[in-house]
């Protein structure tokens, strides 16, 4: 039988409901992707809500997962539209990364923020770290997709060492761009235009860096 317009509503609104008003987090946590497998754009400030401000971290992370479901039609004009927001990596100073018979040559990167936290929206952060992936692509196009991520790689040790603040600031865009975990990388791949066994590299790298931030 066929769910008319009318039972879809008052799913709609059980569902906010719970994501709203359940003391379950679990609970929460199913509403929210259960309204991102909807695909109703109305309900986007509903999860915008349970993302910035619900307790749980959990909760949060569902309901960044939802919206990303429901932009995904949108997500590659998002990414490719410019940001007033997005941080930029300058590629202008010398460095070196010998992969076998491959001299790839890696510029020390430098970031500006135009913005402040909080966290940007997923298809914000993939944006960023695509257009990253494309600058060193440009830069270096002899490059083959590892050594694009051990380029990364470097220029995060560099950063580290050298602007820890402007370094934390990309690992909390990476955190956004994994929010969903490993599960996440089958839809972030194909959106950062590279294979899913490179992702799974950049999510190792972004995991390492993580722990590495103060507290953990």
């Amino acid at each position: 039988m066929a769910i008319t317009p009318e039972n879809l509503q008052a799913i709609v609104q059980i569902l906010c409901k719970l994501l709203r008003d359940s003391e379950e987090p679990r609970i929460r946590a199913k509403a929210a992707l259960s309204l991102g497998k909807l695909g109703i754009e109305s309900v986007i400030p509903e999860l915008d809500r349970a993302a910035s401000t619900d307790p749980d971290i959990q909760v949060r992370l569902s309901a960044i997962d939802a919206l990303v479901l429901i932009a995904q039609p949108e997500l590659i004009a998002i990414m490719t539209e410019p940001s007033n927001n997005q941080p930029t990596f300058h590629i202008n100073r010398v460095g070196n990364i010998n992969t076998g018979d491959v001299n790839v040559e890696r510029d020390m990167v430098g970031i500006q923020y135009n913005y402040t936290f909080p966290e940007p929206k997923q298809a914000e952060a993939v944006g960023q770290v695509s257009q990253v992936i494309q600058d060193i692509r440009q830069q270096n196009p002899q490059a083959s997709e590892i050594q694009i991520v051990d380029i990364i790689e470097g220029e995060l040790v560099t950063m580290r060492q050298n602007e820890p603040q402007k370094w934390q600031g990309w690992i909390d865009v990476l955190s956004v761009v994994f929010a969903g975990g490993v599960e996440a990388i089958k839809i972030v791949a194909p959106a950062l235009g590279i294979p899913i066994e490179i992702a799974k590299r950049l999510y190792e790298i972004y995991d390492r860096n993580r722990d590495r931030l103060p507290g953990n």
